[in-house]
């Protein structure tokens, strides 16, 4: 009788792991993959994300969702991920503001990116542009300090939000220059764009891809390149550091993380996967498109980039005292 309830034992224990085993080594992805996009669908971040995550589908055989989930600078989008299970199942595709330089402008950041986040792979450089109402006298960065100088507190400084890139380097330019500028926050580019088409504001500093169109059709007026390289899609507008500010250099950048414990091994299948794909003419193409350079590269390349963006910008932010939520 022993003997037999021994045997049954055994047998179901064998038969339990027979059922459980094959679940538990099932290869990832075994569900759907959620990439959480911490700003509104449209935009070229969401766009690229989307490219993104049709590779991911084809690369894995497996289902790679979007979900939009912007609020707070992006920080709803950022905490929804680092809370969730370091499974593979929930990643982030940002800029930089939030996974970089909100810890920096928010008086209480709700989370240390460097600690709660996993750097997967950087995906690319997205590159601003200094640009200015047609009418005013203003062709370059020396005529646009010089027309400040001349007339203080005249010219109004547009950009796409509090503690955001275009903000952030209008107010490098400025403490480079030892200037105070006139600074006007708007709800993202699109209405700064309009302004400044309609003389409103005078001086933008936003990213590229929302003002190609109207400077290539002249209603406004490029006069410089915030990266360290030109603008494929406007050669003849020159960089900051081209016209005499030595060492000028601001962009954002767009890559993939993970919640904190994302496994080595899942980590380094997906920056393979993303630097596959960046490789591919299809993805520069579309990279093109959105005037962003492709990067790829190491997590540790990823999470150096997010140290130095914070060393870079800490200055800037303590020098004008740039500050959100209560």
């Amino acid at each position: 009788m022993v003997r037999f309830a021994a045997q049954t034992i055994l047998l179901m224990a064998f038969v339990l792991f027979a059922v459980i085993a094959p679940a538990a080594a099932q290869p990832w992805p075994a569900r759907t993959v959620t990439i959480v996009v911490p700003f509104p669908a449209g935009g070229s971040t969401d766009i690229v994300a989307r490219l993104m995550a049709e590779e991911m589908r084809a690369q894995f055989n497996g289902a790679f969702v979007i979900e939009n989930k912007p609020g707070a600078t992006g920080n709803l989008g950022v905490v929804q991920v680092a809370k969730s299970p370091p499974d593979g199942y929930t990643l982030l595709f940002s800029t930089s503001a939030p996974v970089a330089t909100n810890v920096l402008i928010f008086k209480h950041p709700p989370l240390d990116p460097r600690k709660e986040l996993t750097p997967i792979a950087l995906v690319a450089d997205v590159p601003l542009l200094v640009a200015v109402n047609p009418k005013l006298p203003i062709h370059n960065v020396a005529e646009l300090l010089a027309y400040d100088k001349a007339n203080p507190g005249k010219l109004n400084f547009g950009h796409a939000g509090i503690g955001g890139m275009g903000h952030m380097a209008s107010e490098l330019l400025a403490s480079m220059e030892g200037r105070t500028f006139n600074s006007i926050p708007y709800q993202g580019s699109a209405p700064v764009t309009k302004d400044l088409m309609a003389g409103m504001v005078d001086v933008a500093f936003d990213f590229a891809p929302s003002y190609i169109p109207q400077v290539q059709a002249g209603t406004i007026r490029a006069i410089a390149v915030t990266t360290a390289q030109r603008l494929p899609d406007l050669p003849d507008v020159p960089t900051i550091a081209e016209q005499g500010i030595a060492n000028y250099e601001a962009s954002s950048f767009v890559a993939l993380l993970g919640p904190a414990g994302l496994p080595a091994d899942l980590v380094t299948k997906l920056n393979m996967a993303v630097n596959d794909w960046l490789n591919t003419d299809a993805a520069k193409q579309a990279l093109a498109q959105q005037t962003m350079r492709p990067l790829g590269g190491t997590p540790e390349m990823l999470r150096n980039r997010i140290q130095s963006e914070i060393e870079k910008w800490g200055p800037v932010v303590k020098r004008t005292g740039i500050a959100l939520g209560n």
